[in-house]
């Protein structure tokens, strides 16, 4: 037993040592005096780890600030922390064609040997810790510089490759640029809280057992709370502002996924739980906020109401993440403003990554997912050091038309980044054709560029692009109208994914192959021709680009579908028109800890009147805001429990009385 514990033990130190091999333990103070590194990543997430390999892949030197303390020396810390019931949504698999694989592995990082289902997991969800620990096997591996406990305070807007750190002086510098690589954070519902929301990075299984749960949010992140507590909790009620976007409909990844849909499945089967969109009605009150207090007032007013609707015991804040960049406040904006290759408008030298890359393609591609922005990072490397140093952005060139027919065959077989950033949103593939002196013809490839960026695309005349697009299959009820035929062929169009070329804004589409392989000669022999005939500047075939439906219709409202009337028996409690008011004028005063405290007071009196269960008062996060003390008492609650003990011994009295007077009337 000894000599296992020693074994253990020295595995475990031997582990530390390799970490610190790699990762320098400089305190935030010493960080600008450390000797000058070619280019600075923010975030020792995804993103930055991504931004790294790439980099050092091509020996430049990087150096990557992280905000967590430097005693933890760990990476990717984030994801010991989500998602909140440790399953990741990304899958994880090997297939035995070597050529296919990186189409099912989202979690593995490009310019590494280190693979996440070699090395750490083979589960096809696997959980948020195990990723973290790939994580760091592989800055373990590339041996990349990481300064932990550096929290930096802003980017610098002047066109310099600079950052401020929190302390407001300290500056640090790359000699070429800076990559911001921050993420997400969960987002802060103060107002939310302070009626006694449990955030969402606070849920437990135990906190919903035997409990009536409201769970405000219709992303991944209130369904997987859902999914993880139906079981154990009385009744489960998920509430978003919206219907719930599924991703086997939308095709888009970020949106619910289906192992997560079993409160739906309990909502339709008609076993208790319940997933909908409430609606209320806010006219005649508040209407001296802007739209985003207006916003904030429906939220806590709608936790208010539905909390009193469904007698729930605990109110779950699961409204997801918001972006998060120094010096920035998000609150409001999905993404920060970006130009051209992820760049601030103001500095030419910082480049947005990883989520933040999303901005482009949010809810169209994976682009915010590390399955996808590894390549837009390997696309932004090149252009970057095509501008630093003089390296002309890769490209393969073909003599041949065969050659180059060939090669588009093999990357719709085999490719990965056209797949996974599908649609041809962010990332397709180019060919340009360049005409030599001697009247010979070479055909320039560029393997998934992101093309709307580089100036070799942006005047697009003749240039072929190669992408896979999603068919109509949104529509598919439509599909057998003489509209969705193709017009060369007059075959079906497609419902899934398939090879389109598009020249000067005009298409040609395949084929779709269920088996993602277009192998078969029915799919091969059209697409080499159809790659031929744009080669040979013969687009009397193409035709204007469908425009399929990307976005399925929110909601609708049918003429004869109208709201049952409410009668004035069901007219809303004088109470909650008097908590509406006080949150009003809580946002106007701009959410003080005052505002705060008052809003969660006339709440929980509200919630009494209501002859409603006391929610469990469990406010964490930005303590200096809202008082996190798990205790409820304040001034009101004693002055209530003093008259409630008031009222107690006068019914006992009056009960004392009443038994006295029997008394006498029975001797009488």
């Amino acid at each position: 037993m000894m000599r296992l514990a020693a074994v253990i033990l020295l595995a475990l130190l031997a582990g530390r040592c390799r970490s610190a091999s790699s990762s320098a333990a400089t305190n935030s103070s010493d960080v600008a005096s450390l000797p000058p590194v070619d280019y600075l990543i923010v975030g020792a997430g995804g993103g930055g780890i991504q931004t790294a390999l790439s980099l050092q892949k091509h020996g430049h030197s990087v150096r990557i600030l992280e905000r967590d303390p430097h005693n933890l020396r760990r990476v990717g810390g984030f994801w010991t922390r989500y998602p909140r019931f440790d399953e990741l949504i990304s899958v994880n698999k090997w297939v035995r064609d070597e050529t296919q694989r990186w189409r099912y592995d989202w979690h593995s990082f490009l310019d590494t040997p280190v693979r996440m289902w070699e090395k750490v997991s083979q589960r096809y969800f696997p959980s948020g810790r195990e990723f973290h620990e790939y994580m760091n096997a592989v800055v373990d591996d590339a041996g990349i510089e990481v300064i932990y406990g550096v929290d930096v305070g802003s980017v610098a807007s002047d066109g310099t490759p600079c950052v401020t750190l929190s302390d407001g002086t300290t500056v640090v510098c790359a000699k070429y640029r800076v990559f911001v690589a921050t993420g997400l954070e969960e987002r802060r519902e103060p107002y939310l809280r302070a009626v006694g929301g449990v955030p969402y990075s606070r849920m437990t299984r135990e906190l919903a057992r035997n409990k009536r749960v409201c769970v405000l949010g219709n992303g991944n992140a209130a369904f997987e709370v859902a999914q993880n507590t139906y079981d154990v909790a009385d009744r489960v009620f998920v509430l978003g502002k919206r219907p719930a976007r599924l991703s086997a409909v939308t095709k888009y990844t970020g949106d619910v996924r289906v192992k997560f849909l079993q409160t739906l499945e309990n909502f339709h089967g008609k076993l208790m739980d319940a997933s909908y969109e409430p609606s209320y009605n806010f006219e005649g009150i508040g209407k001296e906020l802007n739209a985003t207090q207006y916003d904030e007032l429906a939220n806590v007013v709608g936790a208010a109401l539905t909390v009193t609707l469904h007698e729930c015991e605990l109110l779950v804040l699961a409204t997801g993440f918001r972006s998060s960049v120094p010096g920035m406040d998000l609150s409001h904006e999905r993404f920060p403003d970006m130009t051209d290759w992820y760049a601030p408008p103001a500095n030419p030298r910082v480049h947005y990554v990883g989520w933040l890359m999303h901005a482009f393609d949010f809810r169209r591609g994976a682009g915010g997912f590390l399955s996808g922005y590894r390549y837009l990072i390997r696309n932004l490397v090149h252009r970057v050091r095509e501008l630093d140093h003089g390296v002309p952005y890769p490209s393969l060139v073909f003599s041949e038309v065969e050659d180059t027919v060939e090669h588009v065959m093999r990357r719709f077989q085999t490719s990965h980044d056209l797949v996974i950033l599908q649609d041809g949103v962010v990332v397709r593939d180019a060919i340009v054709t360049v005409k030599k002196d001697d009247g010979a013809k070479e055909y320039h490839y560029y393997e998934g560029v992101t093309y709307q960026f580089h100036e070799k695309f942006r005047d697009d005349d003749g240039v072929i692009w190669l992408y896979l697009l999603w068919g109509d299959d949104r529509t598919a009820a439509s599909v057998f109208d003489n509209v969705y035929q193709y017009a060369d062929t007059k075959q079906l169009r497609n419902s899934k994914l398939h090879p389109t070329v598009e020249v000067n804004g005009m298409v040609r589409e395949a084929l779709e192959d269920i088996d993602m392989e277009w192998t078969d000669c029915n799919f091969d022999k059209p697409i080499r021709q159809i790659v031929k005939e744009a080669l040979a500047e013969d687009y009397s075939k193409f035709y204007p680009k469908p425009n399929y439906t990307y976005v399925r219709q929110e909601s609708y409202e049918a003429e004869d579908n109208k709201r049952p009337e409410v009668g004035e028996e069901c007219g809303e409690d004088v109470y909650l028109t008097d908590l509406r008011k006080t949150v009003t004028k809580a946002i106007l005063m701009g959410g003080t800890e005052d505002a705060l405290q008052m809003v969660r007071d006339k709440a929980r009196v509200t919630l009494k009147q209501l002859s409603m269960p006391l929610l469990e008062q469990r406010v964490m996060g930005n303590e200096t805001m809202i008082d996190n003390s798990a205790s409820l008492s304040t001034e009101a609650d004693v002055m209530l429990a003093q008259l409630e003990k008031e009222k107690n011994a006068l019914e006992a009295q009056i009960n004392a009385l009443k038994q006295k007077i029997g008394h006498v009337s029975d001797e009488l």
